[in-house]
């Protein structure tokens, strides 16, 4: 944001300063550390006009009082009569010539020496007047494009501080001061400071606040300190008793241009430090709020998950309740179901230990009969034979057709087809071996069983074979497919 107006009044600083410096007028700068020497004799001169200072009568040994000598008389008795001439020439046709000359000032203590006097006429006090040191400052006014050297000489260099070792008769020559392009010089400081801010973004901050330290410290200096005593020094040559009209304003004009241009510099320094907090703070706020939005988008995201969640886990409540009571129906039918299998079960049970008992006593009767037959009539062996197979033909069918009809009334019993198709491939199988045997022992003697049914026939049957009987006629009806009955049979044979 500064780089364009840093660069606009550096700019400018740099102008002045050269403007300043190339505008200036020679001058020459005397330090003296102490009192003149006696026969000290110090002449100025253009190379066309010469003027022999006058040292005055110093009271003192004070370095102070020997530059107020020289300088007040410098400027009474040879400045001010060339600057009154050349400013009647130039005002009208006044018969004098155009002439260069010389005039002094000095700083410091020495300075207001002479603007008290030139205000009060007092000399009090010259003698404690910068005692140690004091600053004679020579000014050549050239009217007449003079192009020689100015210089100053003296006769004796005593108590006159130089860069060079001085001897009596050398000359020193007036030259432009470097002081004039200050201003130029804190114009480029200020554009490199600024270019190093770009260069190094992290480092901005504390460059531009350096940057605004120079150009606020060199805006007070020239604001409070330079430019009041340069517009003094201009007012005190212009004003009486002296009346160089043509004491240049050129110091104190470069001096205000430079303090404005350092004051905007740091207004705007300022101002965009202020911007830039401002910025920072709506920038934090921007992204507080962005934070806030993500924060609470976020929230809301959660919020949507936990209620989906919460309605996820609620069917899954309602399917696990739902599940749980089908299961419980099913326990609850499958207990029936048990229940009703152990029903039949038992039912089955007793039914098989009532048909037990009955084929056990059916048995015994028919052993009694036996034996009692047996008693009364002797028959041969193959006709127990016989019969013993045809009982064990008639105890394997019902067993078999006991286990059938269970195996139909349990629920829980496996309804297959190839165990069905097997018992009924087996039936037949014992069927046809129970025949066969009947067949082999009808056929070696056929008489006599004929003879023993008819007598079995003709005896009154028990009531344990009428239960057998009917036990059969009931297992037969409930046996889906017609099983062929080993007695019928042999009766049939029998018959035949």
């Amino acid at each position: 944001m500064l780089k364009i107006p840093t660069f606009v009044l550096g700019g400018l600083l740099i102008l002045t300063g050269l403007l300043g410096y190339l505008l200036q007028e020679p001058g020459l700068s005397l330090k003296l550390t102490g009192p003149l020497a006696d026969d000290a004799q110090f002449t100025l001169s253009d190379g066309n006009n010469t003027v022999d200072l006058d040292l005055g009568y110093p009271s003192s040994k004070a370095a102070g009082e020997y530059a107020f000598w020289m300088i007040h008389l410098l400027n009474q008795n040879h400045a001010k009569d060339r600057a009154q001439a050349n400013y009647a020439v130039q005002e009208g046709n006044a018969p004098y010539e155009i002439k260069s000359f010389w005039h002094a000032s000095s700083k410091g203590d020495t300075q207001e020496a002479l603007k008290i006097h030139a205000e009060s006429g007092s000399l009090s006090e010259l003698q404690n007047t910068d005692v140690n040191k004091s600053i004679v400052r020579f000014v050549y006014k050239n009217f007449t494009g003079n192009q020689s050297p100015v210089t100053l000489t003296s006769s004796n260099w005593t108590n006159v501080e130089s860069k060079t070792q001085l001897n009596p008769g050398d000359a020193i020559q007036f030259s432009k001061s470097w002081t004039a392009f200050i201003p130029g010089i804190i114009g480029i400081i200020l554009i490199v400071l600024v270019q190093a801010a770009e260069i190094k973004p992290n480092a901005r901050k504390h460059i531009m606040h350096v940057a605004v330290l120079i150009g606020l410290v060199g805006f007070i200096m020239l604001a409070f300190r330079m430019l009041p005593s340069a517009m003094s020094e201009m007012n005190w040559l212009k004003g009486e008793p002296y009346g160089i009209i043509q004491a240049s304003s050129l110091k104190s004009t470069v001096m205000l241009a430079s303090a404005g241009l350092l004051l905007v510099f740091v207004i705007l320094c300022v101002v965009s430090f202020i911007n830039a907090r401002k910025e920072m703070a709506a920038q934090a706020k921007a992204e507080a709020e962005k934070k806030k939005k993500i924060l609470n988008k976020v929230k809301a995201k959660n919020e949507e998950a936990e209620d989906k969640k919460s309605d996820k886990a609620d069917v899954d409540d309602k399917d696990e309740q739902s599940s749980d009571g089908k299961e419980n129906e099913d326990e609850k039918k499958s207990d029936d179901d048990t229940k009703d299998s152990d029903s039949k079960d038992s039912e089955d049970e007793k039914d098989s230990s009532k048909d037990s008992e009955e084929k056990d006593d059916s048995e015994e009767s028919k052993k009694a009969d036996d034996n009692s037959e047996s008693s009364e009539v002797p028959k041969p062996e193959p006709e127990k034979e016989a019969a013993k197979a045809t009982e064990d033909a008639t105890e394997t069918k019902k067993e078999d057709e006991e286990s059938t009809t269970v195996e139909k009334k349990s629920p829980e019993a496996p309804k297959d087809n190839s165990d069905v198709e097997e018992k009924k491939s087996e039936e037949p199988s014992k069927e046809a071996t129970s025949t066969n045997e009947s067949n082999s022992s009808s056929d070696s003697d056929s008489k006599d069983q004929e003879a023993s049914n008819e007598e079995k026939e003709a005896t009154p049957k028990p009531d344990t074979e009428e239960k057998k009987e009917e036990g059969e006629e009931e297992e037969v009806e409930v046996d889906p497919e017609p099983k062929s009955d080993p007695e019928t049979s042999d009766k049939e044979e029998n018959k035949e």
